[in-house]
């Protein structure tokens, strides 16, 4: 395979995290965009320890560690019980998007044709493997940041920086559990990256120490232009600021469906995510079985398919299981690095 360079990983990441301003509320009030930059800034030692076994054991995949260092039974148990953690990351993952789009048709579409639709693409990126897979990436990056860039300066002349006062009006006590929420999703899939580009070198660290601060800064400044376009307590009220904010936009008649420009782009986000982790997924299954990895890609669409169309109820169900998912999953990540890097490291000296 072809090295994956910095750059590539770079674009890979920051799709995937940039998807996040597709589903982001306003929950956090006018202080939301500090808490987006600490959680961008905290996951840089989480991004690192993600990448840290892999750069002590070069030679092949990232797949091929656990069972190096764990054993053949400790090995098998560490992939399947990530594969089962990836196919809930992958769960969450749809149904944000199959969700945003019921709700912005108006409900029109149904949901397993949404479900289908999302997967389809999701696998068919992830089937041909993690080279086409960054390829991919390096044209899909410039067409989200565009957009959103596009729609942060069409915005500008209608922005109430007023809004932002007080700043840390209800003190700091409250912070460390909101970095935590978002370090843990979307932050911590980092680890996702880390694994599927694993065996690159300390490039692919760099790339995506980068990503996590660049993805820190674009979603706070887009959380910024949601709460001073919208203003606190409008922000508040909507499903989704980020697309009401490209809604209400006035720019003259050459262009009046802003929020078009911003679902579009972010929706491919929504795609890329997914197949990062259909691929960590079939990865997992193919370490963990004699299954064929592209066999490990369409077995998880069909599984996340049948969960999600089952569990795509409502907004509020959603809301409570999406927090539900970042309280649980960056002590995952974390163990599960931690654990890997100790033992390839304790291999290393021996």
């Amino acid at each position: 395979m072809k090295p994956i360079s910095s750059r590539q990983a770079t674009c890979l990441l920051l799709v995937v995290l940039s998807g996040w301003s597709l589903t982001m509320t306003a929950q956090d009030g006018r202080d939301g965009w500090i808490v987006l930059l600490l959680a961008g800034l905290c996951s840089l030692p989480v991004a690192a320890l993600c990448c840290l076994a892999s750069e002590r054991m070069p030679q092949g995949e990232w797949f091929q560690l656990p069972r190096a260092a764990f054993g053949a039974m400790g090995g098998t148990l560490y992939v399947w019980v990530l594969a089962a953690v990836s196919l809930w990351s992958l769960c969450m993952t749809v149904l944000s998007g199959v969700i945003f789009l019921r709700t912005v048709s108006g409900g029109i579409w149904p949901v397993w044709l949404l479900t289908t639709a999302l997967l389809v693409c999701a696998a068919a990126a992830a089937h041909r493997g993690v080279q086409p897979l960054v390829l991919w990436m390096q044209p899909m990056v410039w067409l989200v940041v565009l957009a959103l860039l596009v729609s942060l300066v069409l915005s500008w002349s209608q922005l109430d920086f007023y809004a932002l006062r007080p700043v840390l009006s209800d003190g700091v006590g409250n912070l460390p559990k909101r970095v935590y929420l978002l370090l843990s999703a979307p932050f911590g899939e980092v680890f996702y990256a880390a694994a599927v580009l694993g065996g690159q070198g300390t490039r692919i660290r760099n790339g995506l120490l980068r990503a996590c601060v660049l993805a820190g800064v674009l979603l706070s400044v887009l959380y910024l232009r949601n709460i001073c376009l919208l203003g606190e307590a409008g922000a508040r009220g909507v499903l989704y600021p980020s697309y009401t904010a490209a809604s209400v936009l006035s720019f003259g008649e050459a262009f009046q469906r802003g929020e078009v420009l911003i679902s579009g782009s972010l929706l491919v986000c929504t795609v890329a995510r997914a197949a990062l982790i259909l691929s960590f997924f079939a990865g997992c299954v193919q370490a963990g079985s004699t299954c064929r990895k592209s066999r490990g890609v369409w077995l998880g669409a069909i599984l996340t398919s049948a969960i999600c169309i089952l569990c795509a109820s409502s907004n509020q169900a959603f809301g409570i299981a999406q927090e539900f998912y970042q309280i649980f999953f960056l002590p995952v990540v974390v163990l599960a690095a931690g654990a890997l890097f100790l033992k390839v490291h304790n291999m290393g000296d021996t």
